[in-house]
């Protein structure tokens, strides 16, 4: 395990943690929102599950331009400081929600390429955030505060999803975007004034390097193959059925807006009670243990969701889907901090990004084809069936990082 340089005041951690975790959570209310409206705003404009599936696939959780964004914002951050990127991801964040604004009110799905294109750029600063919160942490603390940070995340979801879908349907899309923009320049301006950045290492940028880092990322990083891999797998299964999984129930089960936002209302608020207490955990336990425990329970979510997708049991499955993304994302966050050395880890949350995005970027465009070839159950049984592939990565190939630097102190 490699351990942080504590070259940071106990005081300076607390204030950037407050100052992450503040704005994680305004991030949070505006991104919880947008997750429940998007795919339902976008059929509303007339564009299909299979168009909805190819905009996603550019600029969603994994899209083209998400990765390629992460790859050379990690490392850049490395070495020109992550602040700066932190503050762009804002304005470009902030752009792409006035070109969903002018397509809500032009009425033309055209505008939703270009604002998707910015969302997705506005992933750069994601290495950022996750190397500064790991550097503000200390060493043995690291799984707490990432868990943290997905709390301060989540929080606003208890409430924001159902009053942005109310909003929609009541006032209409644009409303909702105007009060996303204003949301996430509060984030911007709360970052710039108050977040201390302790590297200024414009001079060490040079563009060779530059590029050979881009087609770097394209290779699972030495030691890291599996555990890149397993991540790969997972986004692009996941995105096939669960990343369409709004527009699926608008369009397949005729799903309300509202009703989608209850859903995501219940699974913030459980995600909010587990979250810490899985921080807690991550920080004794092994991280591979909790992400193979993480991967399992998706298959009786999927298996329930393929069977039986009405309202009520759509509902209560988001309680044991929130303790599934309660410890996958920071599992997978503890894992990296753990196996990397402190100055590279930017650069490696980047990596990580970038070839998981590579691999899993036309999995909700081919989700949307499977949709509108077969129907609700097709891109959710592909879902079914790369969780167990997955696991099986995870149980045979990949080591947690942990158990091998205690193996290598009792030599």
């Amino acid at each position: 395990m490699h351990n942080e340089p504590e070259d940071m005041s106990d005081e300076r951690r607390r204030k950037n943690l407050f100052v992450l975790a503040t704005s994680s959570f305004l991030r949070g209310a505006h991104s919880t929102i947008y997750n429940v409206i998007w795919q339902p705003f976008a059929l509303s404009l007339g564009a299909s599950m299979p168009t909805v599936g190819l905009l996603t696939s550019l600029g969603g959780m994994n899209g083209l331009f998400t990765t390629l964004a992460q790859s050379l914002g990690g490392w850049l951050a490395d070495r020109v400081g992550c602040k700066p990127f932190i503050l762009a991801a804002s304005f470009v964040m902030i752009a792409a929600y006035g070109f969903f604004m002018l397509a809500s009110l032009s009425m033309r799905w055209s505008w939703l390429l270009m604002g998707i294109v910015f969302f997705g750029l506005s992933s750069l600063s994601r290495p950022a955030l996750s190397s500064m919160t790991a550097e503000s942490a200390k060493s043995d603390q690291q799984g707490r505060m990432f868990s943290l940070m997905m709390f301060a995340w989540i929080v606003p979801g208890i409430i924001a999803p159902s009053a942005g879908g109310w909003l929609a349907e009541r006032w209409g899309y644009a409303v909702v975007f105007v009060i996303l923009m204003a949301i996430e320049v509060l984030a911007l301006v709360l970052v710039w004034r108050y977040l201390y950045e302790r590297r200024h290492l414009w001079n060490e940028v040079h563009p060779s390097e530059m590029g050979r880092a881009f087609l770097r990322s394209f290779i699972p990083q030495k030691g890291l193959e599996w555990f890149f891999i397993a991540n790969a797998a997972d986004a692009f299964f996941w995105g096939m059925g669960w990343g369409l999984i709004n527009g699926l129930l608008k369009d397949g089960q005729n799903f309300t807006v509202v009703q989608l936002g209850i859903m995501a209302s219940v699974m913030s608020l459980t995600w909010a009670v587990v979250q810490l207490p899985v921080g807690r955990i991550l920080d004794r336990y092994s991280a591979k243990k909790l992400l193979v425990i993480s991967e399992g329970l998706g298959a009786p979510i999927m298996a329930i969701t393929m069977l039986h997708p009405t309202f009520p049991v759509m509902v209560a499955l988001q309680v044991p889907m929130a303790i599934l993304a309660a410890i996958w994302v920071p599992g997978v966050n503890a894992y990296l901090a753990r196996a990397v050395k402190a100055s590279e880890r930017t650069e490696s949350f980047g990596r990580l990004n970038m070839f998981r995005g590579i691999i899993a970027f036309p999995a909700s465009w081919i989700g949307g084809l499977l949709y509108a070839r077969w129907g609700f159950r097709a891109p959710l049984g592909a879902t079914l069936i790369g969780i167990f592939v997955v696991l099986a990565i995870l149980i045979f190939r990949v080591h947690d990082p942990k158990d091998e630097t205690e193996q290598n102190s009792l030599k």
